[in-house]
This record gives structure tokens, C-alpha cells and sequence, in this order.
């Protein structure tokens, strides 16, 4: 080391460091394999965005001239993304009840959202059959308002309400995004249960549920369910689905298993044909 000049010994420094930094690689790698899910899943939800800003030098600049790139690495975790999608989608959240006008006794029916600005809501159709029973939606404010049914009587998964604000009132309602995007085995979601507030539950896409669908003597498959990892403890019939942008995937039908939604897919067929 004493025989080292200057230029030798900064060279060996790197050297070292190049060194340690690839067993530090591999070594990192090697626990996290050995590591229990919970913990990997914990470090692999924090992502990474860099973003590049070209500054120009000079507005009146030559293609020789050097063009600096400013970089900012921004780091967002998923708990931003879970707490922004449910900010979002908040005041789309309905809590349905039904009353038996023969018995006079109301019931908790299930949840629905909120899909455009004029107060229509989807929710589970579950065994809606009998025109007597009324119906009212609780909103995110505590606001209660009587709803119409449509087209209830056709074959279809989703019912819809219209809510229907009384004369000289005004409201506005707030409605979810149905997202266009078809949902990815492994994409994080977020589920939306509870009876009276709030319950989340976090977790990820596990498998797809598919049908065929015949278009003359073409057949196709498309999705039919979504199967999660979602925690099923309040989960209710008319639970909504959203991913991390805060876009509306999928429901939860009374139905099916409890931790499968029907796509957002299906949904805005039916509501096509609903509003016929």
C-alpha cells in the first residue's frame, strides 16, 4: 500500500468498490428469495418514475452545442396510490336499503357506485323482482335519497338505480371512472366493503374466470370473473373494485365467490342495455 501512487490507490479504491457492490447484489438477491412473501411483496410495491427535463442552453443554439437533461427520480408507494384511488372514488360509494312496504320492515340491500353525473347507480341485481319494495341510497355525506329501479326486469347481472333528489334541492354527484383497460394477472387492486363505513382490503389479481362468446362462426373468450387475494372478511354483495388509478374494474355479485368480481366490462354492456 505504501508503494501505491496516488493515481494506483484510487484505482484499488475502485476497484474495491466495484467489487463489494456486485457481492452486495448478489447477496441482496439471494435473501430476498429466501424471504417470506409479505416482505418482498412490500419491497416491490415501491416504484420508481424518473423524469427528464431538456434545458436548452440557449434559445439561438447550434447541434453542437451541449443540451443538459435535468433528472428527477420520484419515488411513490403504493399506500399514496391506495389512499388517492379511495379519496377518489369516495363519494361515488352508495349504501343501498330496502323497505317491504307490506311489512314495513327495511333491510340493508348492498353497495353500488355512482357511474354518471345525473345520479345513476349500478348495484347487483341479487333477487330484485318485486315493484312494491322501495329502495334509498345513503351517500358518502350522510344524504339519503329515494331511488327509481330500471330495467330490472331484464336478464342481466347489474341493476340500475336513479336517485331521485326532491324539488328545489340540488346535488351533485361525484361519479367513478369505468376504466377501458382490460385488468392484468398480478395488478394490484383494492376492494370496498362495510355496511355502514368504509372497509379496504388490498390485494392482487390472481386468475380470470372466462366464457366463450360466439359472433357468428367466430368464438372468442372473454372475461367473466376476477379472481383476487382480497381479504373477503366485508366484502358485501355490490362491493366496487378499483385499481391504483382509481378507475372502477369490477363488483361483487351475491352470487359468485367471494372474492370474484364481475368486470367493468360487462357492466357497461348491461348498462346499454338497461337504459334501452
Amino acid at each position: 500500500m505504501e508503494d501505491l501512487n496516488k493515481n494506483q490507490f484510487i484505482l484499488l479504491v475502485l476497484l474495491v468498490t466495484f467489487v463489494t457492490s456486485i457481492a452486495t447484489g448478489i447477496m441482496t438477491s439471494a435473501l430476498l428469495q429466501e424471504a417470506p412473501v409479505e416482505i418482498t411483496r412490500n419491497i416491490n410495491r415501491i416504484v420508481e418514475k424518473t423524469v427528464e427535463t431538456v434545458i436548452p442552453g440557449n434559445i439561438i443554439s447550434t447541434p453542437s452545442e451541449t443540451v443538459f437533461k435535468e433528472v428527477t427520480t420520484i419515488v411513490v408507494k403504493e399506500e399514496d396510490s391506495v389512499v388517492d384511488a379511495i379519496s377518489k372514488n369516495e363519494q361515488a360509494i352508495v349504501r343501498i336499503n330496502k323497505k317491504d312496504v307490506l311489512l314495513g320492515i327495511v333491510s340493508f340491500y348492498g353497495m353500488g357506485v355512482v357511474i354518471d353525473k345525473e345520479g345513476l347507480i349500478a348495484a347487483d341485481k341479487k333477487f330484485l323482482t318485486n315493484q312494491s319494495d322501495t329502495y334509498t341510497a345513503k351517500f358518502h355525506d350522510g344524504k339519503e335519497f329515494n331511488l327509481e329501479p330500471i330495467g330490472f326486469t331484464k336478464d342481466t347481472n347489474f341493476v340500475l338505480f336513479k336517485a331521485i333528489v326532491p324539488e328545489k334541492t340540488s346535488y351533485t354527484f361525484s361519479p367513478t371512472v369505468l376504466t377501458e383497460a382490460e385488468p392484468k394477472l398480478g395488478q394490484t387492486v383494492i376492494s370496498v366493503g362495510g355496511d355502514s363505513l368504509n372497509s379496504i382490503s388490498v390485494g392482487r389479481i390472481t386468475s380470470f374466470n372466462t366464457r366463450d362468446s360466439s359472433v357468428g362462426t367466430t368464438t372468442a373468450k372473454y372475461i367473466s370473473g376476477i379472481a383476487t387475494d382480497v381479504s373477503s372478511q366485508d366484502l358485501l354483495s355490490g362491493s366496487p373494485l378499483f385499481n391504483l388509478s382509481g378507475n372502477f374494474i369490477g363488483m361483487k355479485l351475491s352470487e359468485d365467490l367471494s372474492r370474484v368480481f364481475i368486470p367493468s366490462a360487462i357492466l357497461k354492456k348491461e348498462i346499454e342495455i338497461l337504459t334501452k
